[in-house]
């Protein structure tokens, strides 16, 4: 007699976060709680920002570290997006039903964050004297609630959030829900894109803690069944049970 292999929780779902009381939507539970803490703790990393920056703007790192860190930039672009999802529609053709999903979290993320950039004018670190700045330089915020800067974009004061670590803590999000036995490589790679933006001194930590939350918080509306995720729901086959037709069938065992 034929028995089908059995498979371990979660290898048979083609979603990325399923509608029920399990780890994943808890996981989102908990992100939802972690956006908003990252957010209130923006106001109190504001006071070491810039001893930090001054520390990364000392090239603290071998030359090889600093060259792998800045490679990790692309983690973070836009292309760098695009050639993760052509390598999941060609290595894991059965997830192709979940790269809608995995896109509009990465490059919403990057938009949010935009958006956001266009209220609050802040200075990046490149754009000060790091070495005779005081702690006070840090706390240089504006913010344009009617817009009436927004025609003049200056990216050079508009540092608050960072979009590169929006992207990449999104990215990691829908890469580690969609293959769990890789999230801690992805979690690296996001760690690394949040080192990659203040090593360039393209921000502050606090720019990056703010681009954590966003990332976070556009990551929970993509997966919550309530929200966005209710969309991908319909475009995401449940189970390899239901993928479509012409797909692997599952091994069996004798």
């Amino acid at each position: 007699m034929d028995v089908t292999e059995q498979q371990s929780p979660g290898d048979g779902s083609l979603r990325i976060y399923e509608p029920l009381e399990n780890e994943s939507s808890r996981a989102v539970r908990f992100m939802i709680w972690a956006s908003f803490i990252a957010l209130l703790l923006v106001p109190v990393v504001t006071l070491i920002d810039v001893p930090i920056a001054r520390w990364f703007d000392g090239d603290p790192f071998p030359s090889d570290v600093d060259n792998a860190i800045q490679l990790t930039e692309a983690y973070s672009h836009g292309i760098g997006v695009l050639f993760i999802v052509i390598g999941i529609l060609t290595l894991t053709p059965q997830h192709r039903w979940c790269t809608p999903r995995l896109t509009t979290m990465a490059l919403g993320a990057s938009a949010v964050a935009t958006i956001v950039k266009m209220f609050v004018l802040r200075p990046r670190p490149s754009a000060i004297n790091l070495q005779l700045a005081s702690g006070d330089a840090a706390w240089w915020w504006r913010f344009d609630w009617k817009l009436e800067q927004v025609a003049a974009f200056d990216a050079g004061t508009r540092a608050f959030p960072s979009g590169g670590t929006a992207t990449a803590v999104a990215l990691t999000v829908g890469l580690s829900m969609l293959f769990p036995r890789g999230r801690y490589l992805f979690v690296v790679f996001a760690v690394l894109t949040m080192l990659q933006r203040m090593q360039s001194d393209a921000h502050f930590f606090s720019d990056a803690i703010g681009g954590l939350a966003f990332g976070l918080a556009w990551s929970v509306v993509c997966l919550h069944p309530r929200l966005l995720g209710a969309l991908f729901d319909h475009m995401e086959p449940e189970s390899l049970s239901k993928r479509p037709t012409g797909s692997a069938e599952p091994r069996q065992a004798a």
